[in-house]
Parts: structure tokens; C-alpha cells; sequence
């Protein structure tokens, strides 16, 4: 979830010609997402853990991928698109298979379950199945397990809307750091505020330099941590708190040095455990019951690990490191413009779809003319 700020080259994307590589940054993600996974697993008892984590990824994308925008052409958004649809799309639809599978051995297939399924499909599932949560959750596919997929979609959508400024607008208007400031102060009313935060980051050092290095400025970040911390802790504007919290987590990381085997390992196993962490916990549940183990937090974190960790590394392992690995080979320019428009028209279809049920949701709501009266 994510990827490095690096240079542009005439043939490659930064992405795959990066000098800068954040070794923090794997650790990073694999914390972050046991950290969903424990707190889905009802390990951790502060209610804002799981999307505290999530905004940590989400200032994590902004950063990342905003610095690779930020010097790639628009001749080069192409392969960019293919880069993040072979990195997004399959484990993915991978996860969502095997949730769906499960669901249809068990569960009813209603109207609902499959307006969800469609929600989730086209990357729009936090626009329109979230919200549909609280109410519908016992018809959606394994009650809601898959809800976690709304911070994919909500990257995802960042994907195909941010080039429009930083790529296609570009200078000087789109890369300005006031103008993503200005964007990020409205985002934080909505779940857009660290992914615009990290934005803003990105350009300000793309302009200005390695701010975030400098030591009155490293200082400052880890002030700012430790405030936003004191904040969190009495629950003071979570909305508000965490986004910056995360903000100041990655630039206090994003510190340059060598890629190792083990954090790789780490790093890129973050995204299938996100994924699919649901197992290991279900997995976990059903195992304890039956052996008629007394409940334990402590049993309970450490079984679902143990699922959870060497499934997603094995994922990692099979599915997420081979198409790493080959996607460069796959490229060509006409793929990568077949890949920028389909991207484009799953979102579109995704929204025409949810537009359209709120539409026949709000004709089928009675006016206050068609409330019949009982008779007396």
C-alpha cells in the first residue's frame, strides 16, 4: 500500500528506477496491519485502533505516491496505472473471491448481498456500503467481514483522482503545497484528510527540499507526535488528531537507507494481511471453541498471528511478489492505456450503480401525501 519517492527515467517509472528506499516504512505497514487484524480480532480495546492504523496507510499513500506523481510525465501515467492495477487488482479480487466463495456455501443470496458484492467489486463500497452498514450488515456478504475493504477503495479512487493535479495540471497550480493544504483542511472532514495531509508533504519537499530531515524540523514532528498522542489518549477530535498523528509517524520514518530481506518480507506481506486477516481470526474463533480453551486476549492474539502471518507471507510470497516482479515485462503502452480506461470505468460503473439505487431507494420512500391514515 504504497510504493518510494523517487526520480523519473526515460524508460521506467520512479517506482521502478527508485533511488530512495524508507526501510521503516515495511515495518511500518506490517504493524499497521496487525494492528487491524488485532483490533477486528477484539484484541485491542480502544474503539479508534483499527482506523488509526488506516490512517497511517493513508498518509503513507499520500507521501508515496504523490512524490512518484510528482515527477512522472504525462506520457508516463499509462504504465503508471498498470503498475498500480497489477499491484491493487489482484490480491484484491483474490481476497474477495475467497469471502464470496465462503459466502454463497452459507448464506443466502439476496438483492442486497448483491448490491454489495457490486459496491465492493468497483471500488465504491465506502460511497455507498458503508454507510449502509449499521442497518444492512446482517445481509451482506459473511455479515460485513469484508468492510475493511473500504480504505482500498478510498486509495484506489486517490489513484485515478490525483494525477488529474499533480500529472495533467501539473505546474505550477497543481503541485503547490498551499493548494493541498487547503485541500487537506477540507478532507478532514471526510476519510480523505492524511491521504491529502501526505500530498501536502510530498510537495512541499518536492519544492523546498528534505525539510523533514532537517533536525529543528524532526524535532518539531516529534512534538507534534507526542501533543497528538496526549489528544488521542482523552479522545480529544479524533477525526481531526489522527490524520496528523499519521502524518507525523511517516515523515519521523521516512528516513533513506538499505532494503533488507526480512523487512521486504515483512513490508510486502502488509497488504494480504490486511486483506484477508478475517481468516486467521474465524480460524481462531473455531478452534478455541472447540477445544474449550478459556477466553484469553493473549491465546487469542497469538493463534490468529499465527494463522494470519504465515498465510499472508505465503500470499505475499506466490501471489503479490511474481506480479511485482513481472510487471515490467508485461507493459506496453497500448496494455497500459487498456488498463487506464478500464480503471476509470469500474469506478463509473460503480457510481452509476449507487447513484441509481439511492434513486430508486428515494422513490420507493413514502411522501408525506402517500402516508396512508388508518381508519378509526
Amino acid at each position: 500500500m504504497g510504493a518510494t519517492i523517487a526520480r523519473d527515467a526515460r524508460d521506467l517509472t520512479p517506482h521502478e528506477k527508485a533511488e530512495t528506499y524508507f526501510p521503516w516504512f515495511d515495518w511500518l505497514r506490517a504493524a499497521c496491519a496487525c494492528a487491524v487484524m488485532w483490533y477486528h480480532g477484539h484484541i485491542f480495546a480502544w474503539d479508534h485502533a483499527g482506523n488509526f492504523a488506516v490512517q497511517i496507510f493513508f498518509a503513507l499513500s499520500g507521501w508515496l505516491i504523490g512524490g512518484i506523481l510528482l515527477v512522472t510525465a504525462p506520457s508516463s501515467l499509462p504504465r503508471f496505472y498498470f503498475n498500480r492495477a497489477v499491484r491493487i487488482w489482484a490480491p484484491y479480487y483474490l481476497a474477495a473471491a475467497i469471502l464470496l466463495t465462503l459466502s454463497v456455501m452459507r448464506e443466502p443470496i439476496t438483492a442486497k448481498w448483491i448490491e454489495i458484492v457490486i459496491y465492493k467489486l468497483t471500488f465504491v463500497y465506502n460511497l455507498f456500503g458503508v454507510p449502509q452498514l449499521a442497518q444492512f450488515h446482517e445481509a451482506m456478504p459473511q455479515k460485513g467481514t469484508l468492510s475493511h475493504f473500504w480504505s482500498v477503495n478510498v486509495e484506489e479512487q486517490f489513484y485515478l483522482a490525483a494525477p488529474m493535479l499533480l500529472v495533467l495540471l501539473g505546474r505550477p497550480f497543481g503541485r503547490l503545497p498551499w493548494l493541498w493544504a487547503l485541500l487537506a483542511l477540507f478532507g478532514l472532514t471526510t476519510n480523505l484528510g492524511a491521504i491529502l495531509l501526505g500530498v501536502f508533504a510530498a510537495t512541499t519537499v518536492h519544492r523546498y527540499g528534505d525539510l523533514h530531515r532537517k533536525p529543528a524540523i524532526r524535532a518539531a514532528l516529534a512534538a507534534g507526535l507526542v501533543v497528538a498522542v496526549v489528544l488521542l489518549a482523552v479522545d480529544f477530535r479524533y477525526d481531526i488528531v489522527a490524520p496528523f498523528a499519521g502524518l507525523f509517524i511517516v515523515l519521523l520514518l521516512a528516513t533513506p537507507g538499505r532494503r533488507t530481506k526480512l523487512g521486504t518480507l515483512f513490508g510486502g506481506m502488509s497488504y494480504p494481511l490486511y486483506l484477508n486477516h478475517w481468516i486467521g481470526i474465524f480460524a481462531s474463533n473455531f478452534l478455541l471453541a472447540r477445544l474449550h480453551v478459556s477466553e484469553s486476549l493473549m491465546l487469542d492474539a497469538v493463534v490468529q498471528a499465527a494463522i494470519d502471518l504465515p498465510l499472508a507471507m505465503a500470499l505475499y510470497w506466490y501471489v503479490d511478489r511474481p506480479l511485482l516482479s513481472h510487471r515490467a515485462g508485461w507493459y506496453t503502452p497500448r496494455r497500459g492505456v487498456a488498463v487506464t480506461i478500464v480503471a476509470y470505468l469500474i469506478i463509473a460503473i460503480g457510481l452509476a450503480y449507487g447513484f441509481a439505487m439511492l434513486g430508486k431507494l428515494h422513490r420507493a420512500e413514502p411522501t408525506a401525501t402517500q402516508v396512508s391514515v388508518p381508519a378509526r
